[in-house]
């Protein structure tokens, strides 16, 4: 096989309702004190590795993560609309924990079905499908070496669609905020093939408390 490309794959540092445990899905909140330090330990992290593509989503918390690993390599960055969060429709803005204790059979549901949708929001297949023409876009582009700055549902969506999974179990793949994924793309005659070489590395995060 050959190494066609390597991807970091990576989710936003910490906002303020990360913090506090609240639902922001499509809310365009900036990273909070506690996530500017995340991303710059990340970006000390990763200084020494090859990039040549810097992709992000739209929300300031994305791309406010993607430029501080940029001040290491000095890339244009480039922004894919379809890589925005899911959208949490009538869940935005609330508390997570009040949120289950109150809806508990709707979100166990939810939780199991990925075709079901959050009210006023999408389901995990849309957001499964959307981020597809993004991740031919990754595939498709110049660079070797790629590093995505993304969010927890959409990462998992890129994650599912390298892997060729259904949606379901690549929605079961945790990544805690600013911690990187490696993956290594070989190109298999006309096919690419997704290996994981690491998934949800966080020690560069172990001096925060």
């Amino acid at each position: 096989m050959n190494l066609k490309k390597t991807l970091y794959l990576v989710r936003h540092g910490t906002t303020t309702y990360n913090e506090e445990d609240l639902l922001q899905g499509r809310i365009d909140l900036p990273l909070s004190d506690r996530g500017r330090k995340e991303a710059a330990l990340l970006s000390e992290t990763l200084k020494h590795e090859k990039i040549d593509v810097i992709f992000h989503s739209p929300l300031k918390r994305a791309k406010q993560t993607a430029e501080t690993v940029n001040q290491y390599h000095n890339l244009g960055l480039k922004e894919i609309p379809c890589f925005t969060e899911i959208d949490m429709g009538d869940w935005e803005g609330l508390d997570y924990y009040d949120l289950i204790k109150k809806n508990k059979e709707f979100y166990g549901t939810w939780f199991l079905d990925p075709e079901r949708s959050i009210p006023g929001g999408e389901s995990f297949c849309q957001v499964y499908a959307r981020v597809k023409p993004g991740v031919e876009e990754v595939l498709a582009c110049k660079g070797k070496n790629i590093m995505i700055a993304g969010h927890a549902a959409v990462n998992r969506g890129i994650l599912g669609n390298l892997l060729n999974m259904k949606p379901q179990p690549a929605r079961l793949f945790r990544m805690r905020n600013a911690a990187y994924s490696k993956l290594l793309i070989y190109e298999v005659g006309e096919h690419f093939r997704t290996v994981v070489d690491s998934w949800n590395n966080c020690t560069h995060l172990e001096t925060l408390t």
